[in-house]
């Protein structure tokens, strides 16, 4: 267990939610351009279920496993956390605001996906957190998924201040994106309550959320972090990693588009553009700095503009012993 100090190299504890993917693809990237590099603890905070293959190296590594049996309904897990914090609320009514923030839980209108299942866990790993007592043996915690592809170093620590919540810049959909976020210890508490006025006040919720049709996972984490006062305290840093999946690899949402190339499916191609633009910049983890950082976002968003290709092309020319960018 990495204690922390102050004034010296921050302790991180990275935190792989809901399930673990993808081993086989990720897991030695993961591990040199994560876990090795902030010379982090892992934690698997993961259902129980016949998909988890226990013995891949996500568990060998981990000095924290919590488990949640993985119930036929993800609202059954919802209630058992009500029953046990003693609260007879109605949450389930939520379920009429539209229309994709709480897939998992069985209604006759079900919501598709899983944020459902993320908003729950966010729940069992803020109570797990404080059942173990890990809280204070950590500065930062870092809450990710286990099928990011992570060919790119990671931001180092050091040029994330720890006063601020910081998560990727991108794959937002209207709100923040839920893929993946870095909190100071004094931060990673509130950050993983956005789910507790789904349990505690739901009628109260219902009505400030009433006036929203198309709810999503991202838009109901910036609304979460807005009520909470959390959004002042937001900062982006490049997104350098993508969503893989592989042939025949389980998925409840995005199928990806398969890549001949690299021999699996790429989910989301916006993640792996900012992956190849950070892999112009980035060859090893030294070389990251304040100015890389202000660059990739200035790259990006020219990128993102309408003149893209060009600026793409031209850049990709004035470096040519980098690799191609697509």
């Amino acid at each position: 267990m990495k204690v922390h100090t102050h004034g010296h190299e921050e302790s991180a504890l990275v935190i792989i939610l809901a399930e673990t993917r993808e081993h086989v693809l990720t897991f030695d990237l993961f591990k040199k351009n994560l876990l090795d590099i902030m010379n982090a603890d892992l934690c698997l905070c993961v259902a129980r279920n016949h998909r988890e293959d226990t013995a891949n190296p996500f568990y060998r590594h981990a000095r924290y496993i919590w488990r949640y049996e993985e119930p036929d309904d993800w609202g059954d897990a919802f209630d058992d956390l009500q029953r046990r914090r003693g609260l007879q609320n109605d949450w389930r009514k939520l379920l009429e605001l539209g229309d994709q923030w709480l897939g998992g839980v069985r209604a006759p209108d079900e919501h598709p996906g899983s944020a459902g299942i993320l908003l729950f866990f966010r729940l069992f790993l803020k109570e797990s957190i404080i059942r173990h007592h890990v809280l204070d043996h950590y500065d930062r915690f870092i809450v990710t998924r286990s099928d990011f592809m992570h060919r790119v170093p990671h931001v180092p620590l050091t040029l994330l201040n720890p006063g601020y919540i910081w998560i990727p810049d991108g794959e937002d959909y209207g709100g923040y994106t839920d893929r993946h976020l870095i909190a100071h210890r004094s931060d990673i508490l509130p950050v993983l309550s956005v789910a507790d006025r789904i349990l505690t006040e739901p009628e109260a919720l219902y009505t400030e959320m009433a006036h929203c049709t198309n709810w999503n996972l991202e838009r109901f984490i910036k609304f979460s972090f807005t009520s909470m006062g959390l959004e002042p305290k937001i900062r982006r840093f490049p997104y350098t990693m993508y969503t893989v999946r592989s042939v025949g690899g389980n998925t409840r949402w995005r199928r990806g588009d398969y890549s001949g190339r690299l021999g699996y499916y790429i989910k989301y191609y916006d993640e792996y553009r900012g992956y190849k633009l950070a892999s112009l910049l980035i060859k090893e983890h030294g070389d990251w700095n304040r100015f890389t950082i202000i660059l990739f976002h200035v790259l990006k968003r020219l990128i993102e503009s309408r003149y893209g290709r060009q600026i793409l092309r031209l850049f990709r020319s004035v470096i040519p012993r980098y690799p191609e960018i697509t």
